[in-house]
């Protein structure tokens, strides 16, 4: 269990019966207010923390290439449907086999070799040869490479382990440079986001090391007046990463690990966030080193940024959840996906059909094994609005050309018709309502009308429409004399 859950569970009796008379005003926003800070910075001091940070380091909301694909996650089911809708679910495929192949060719080495080129022969017929299934267009020198690797000339020497590395160089790159920032632009990535904002499983380190949802935060945090404990952390994390990424030299490193004490640890720190005497001698002494060349350490700052964070998750980050401001960073991505969904609607969307063969993993298997059924349940989520009748569908993306957002038109009768994303959206909402506390539910209250507003406009309909027949029949009767 993590340092942090075995705090917050040890403490949250503790905290609830301890008293909060200390005189708040003493350190302005002062981490040493909060009754639980002696046991968090003693607890902290004792246990090494650094592989405690080093996990939060991460959010769910934008996650790497290489985490999405090799780590494991929720996510990758959307990349693949992006894939299979651009057709190159064979680029992804192709690295997920090799990644399959490589794992099992380390891990059996003593084995018979006949097995492990048989597989890696498969492979190549199956991606890399002229006549492939699933052909990826590489370099011929990139394929008579990978082929010689497989098949030596002399028949005592066993297959390369690596020998597809080449190829999967090749293609990781075309899906980094291109695939990969075009998936984060579309509705899939953002259909996920919404999945992951509005669920319970969100975490600070999802908002705070994404850098859109950090933004809202950031404006939270001003209004709670806590920008300072925020902008630590920012600093802190630009320090360590400066640092393990050997961005600057030790000199540099000095110099801003100065900055960062001089500006909230010290006792003359203009925003000075209050830690006690024993956590700012600890930094100094790091800061500081006999060897002058020697540089900060690693692990300088990794105390206080834990305390912060823990303050910022329990303290604020419940509160930032049911903030309004929270709420328009989902409706924010509400409307992204409305623009999305215009685009993608007015397109068939193309899959492949995948290989039954795979050598993968059971996961990606079978979430590659339905790329029909599983994007046509996407597009509905993602999509309430599309609808069988072409008539709605021309009307809808007639609006939506003019670049403005309707609640509906007006029909050649008087009355108004609403828009059918919005129907769509309140038989959502209605459906799956239960407090006022659901984000989902405030957003879409914002977009529907009351119940009394609903019938009052049919009232009005029926009125508008037996007014035009009454004058109808006059007129008629006018004529008729």
């Amino acid at each position: 269990m993590s340092l942090f859950r075995v705090f917050n569970n040890s403490n949250k009796e503790k905290t609830r019966n301890r008293s909060r008379s200390r005189n708040r005003s003493e350190i302005h926003f002062g981490v040493q207010q909060w009754p639980y800070y002696r046991d968090l910075a003693i607890q902290s001091g004792h246990c090494t923390i650094s592989s405690e940070l080093a996990s939060l380091r991460h959010s769910r909301l934008h996650r790497s290439l290489y985490n999405l694909i090799y780590t494991p996650n929720d996510e990758l089911n959307y990349f693949i449907l992006y894939m299979e809708s651009c057709s190159l679910s064979s680029y992804l495929k192709f690295i997920l086999d090799v990644h399959a192949y490589e794992k099992v060719a380390r891990e059996n080495l003593s084995n018979k070799y006949n097995d492990q080129q048989l597989a890696a022969l498969t492979l190549f017929h199956r991606y890399l040869s002229i006549d492939a299934k699933y052909l990826i267009p590489i370099d011929d020198e990139i394929r008579r490479i990978t082929l010689s690797l497989i098949c030596p000339s002399s028949n005592s020497t066993k297959s390369d382990p690596d020998c597809f590395q080449m190829a999967r160089e090749y293609v990781w790159k075309l899906i980094e440079e291109n695939a990969y920032p075009a998936y984060l632009l579309s509705a899939f990535h953002t259909n996920y986001q919404l999945k992951m904002l509005t669920s319970h499983q969100l975490q600070l380190h999802d908002i705070i090391y994404n850098i859109s949802s950090l933004s809202y935060f950031m404006e939270f945090a001003e209004q709670e007046k806590i920008l300072d404990l925020v902008r630590f952390w920012l600093d802190v994390e630009h320090f360590y990463q400066s640092l393990i990424n050997r961005m600057v030299d030790n000199q540099t490193l000095v110099e801003n690990a100065l900055a960062i004490y001089d500006q909230y640890i010290s006792l003359q720190a203009p925003l000075r966030l209050g830690f006690d005497d024993a956590i700012r001698a600890r930094i100094e002494c790091s800061i500081c080193q006999p060897d002058v060349d020697a540089g900060p350490s690693s692990d300088t700052f990794d105390q206080t940024a834990w305390i912060v964070y823990v303050i910022l998750q329990r303290e604020y980050f419940p509160r930032f959840l049911q903030s309004v401001i929270f709420y328009r960073h989902i409706s924010d991505l509400m409307l992204k996906l409305r623009h999305e969904d215009a685009v993608l609607t007015s397109r068939p969307v193309k899959t492949i059909e995948p290989d039954t063969t795979s050598i993968n993993s059971d996961n990606v298997i079978q979430s590659s094994r339905q790329p029909v059924a599983a994007t046509t349940q996407l597009n509905r989520q993602r999509n309430p609005s599309v609808s069988s009748s072409n008539t709605s569908l021309s009307q809808e993306l007639a609006i939506k050309s003019k670049g403005k957002f309707s609640m509906g038109y007006v029909d050649p009768l008087g009355r108004f018709i609403r828009d059918p994303d919005v129907d769509s959206l309140d038989y959502i909402s209605s459906s799956n309502r239960k407090t006022i506390s659901n984000p989902i539910q405030f957003l879409t209250n914002l977009v529907r009308h009351d119940q009394d507003e609903l019938a009052t406009e049919e009232a009005a309909a029926r009125f508008a429409e037996s007014f035009i027949n009454e004058i109808t029949s006059m007129t008629a009767n006018l004529d008729n004399t």
